[in-house]
């Protein structure tokens, strides 16, 4: 049966939607406004998720992913959504966007969460299964990190990392960048946003004052993990610009899906 007008337009709006999700619809965070360049050593979790938009063109650096398990990696649903594994790569291990002094992965399956809502960023959250584990010999670079239990304290210090640019309209940095962002509580995060777009399966940190500009994540690199106590809490998801004062950004709460993580992770099927 061919497709209906309103089918094919929601099809086409979709799509729209999933090739600007890097740039627009709520803007997906990101990259690191007010912080300093660190080795991958500081960020041993972390992986650069790479991508080909066909055969003629070569991997570069789309999103971030956080290590779960020796072959599990999430990241955020908008990252992936829509693409197929062979278009994808985990590049883990280095503390560079674009050398390829790493250590290359191949991913088997992508899993995107059953509720995740494109249109509110709701649950946005995937989970990527790896052809072959993680090597164990590079621990120092390349070593998985556990969901937390609980949330942290509102006030108390995460940190967050990628390789996204140091300003709004900036260029990607190259080497990775690491900040201290403050953790806020649900009335504060809907305070800044309206409570009705902060659902329960998100979280808020940062935008306070730096010398006028937040501290924060930002556009380019969804999928970094949100670090507390040396646990992962969540995954960089979206916020409203970056750097913005009064406008957090706001993250995938990994403590909500705790127990669909590791339900999925320990699912070979």
């Amino acid at each position: 049966m061919a497709p209906t007008f309103n089918s094919a337009l929601q099809l086409f709006l979709l799509t729209l939607c999933v090739s600007i999700a890097l740039t627009a619809c709520a803007t997906p965070q990101g990259r690191i406004v007010g912080g300093a360049t660190v080795d991958i050593a500081s960020a041993p979790h972390l992986v650069s998720i790479r991508y080909k938009h066909n055969a003629s063109t070569p991997f570069s650096h789309r999103c971030s992913g956080t290590i779960y398990a020796e072959d599990i990696v999430l990241t955020t649903a908008r990252c992936v959504i829509g693409l197929e594994r062979n278009q994808l790569l985990i590049v883990a291990g280095s503390s560079y966007r674009t050398q390829s002094d790493g250590y290359v992965y191949l991913i088997k399956t992508i899993l995107i969460h059953p509720d995740f809502d494109i249109w509110f960023i709701d649950s946005d959250l995937a989970l990527l299964r790896l052809e072959y584990p993680l090597t164990r010999q590079h621990a120092k670079v390349i070593r998985p990190i556990e969901v937390a239990e609980e949330l942290p304290t509102a006030g108390s210090a995460a940190t967050v990392a990628g390789w996204g640019a140091s300003a709004e309209y900036g260029a990607f940095e190259e080497q990775l960048q690491e900040a201290t962002v403050r953790v806020l509580d649900s009335a504060q995060c809907k305070q800044a946003y309206g409570a009705g777009r902060i659902s329960a399966a998100m979280l808020c940190a940062g935008g306070e004052s730096a010398n006028g500009v937040a501290i924060d994540a930002c556009l380019g690199d969804a999928g970094s993990a949100l670090v507390s106590n040396g646990t992962v809490v969540g995954l960089v998801s979206w916020g409203n610009g970056c750097g913005r004062v009064g406008f957090p950004g706001v993250y995938t709460n990994l403590v909500h899906f705790q127990q669909w993580i590791s339900s999925e992770a320990s699912n070979n099927n």
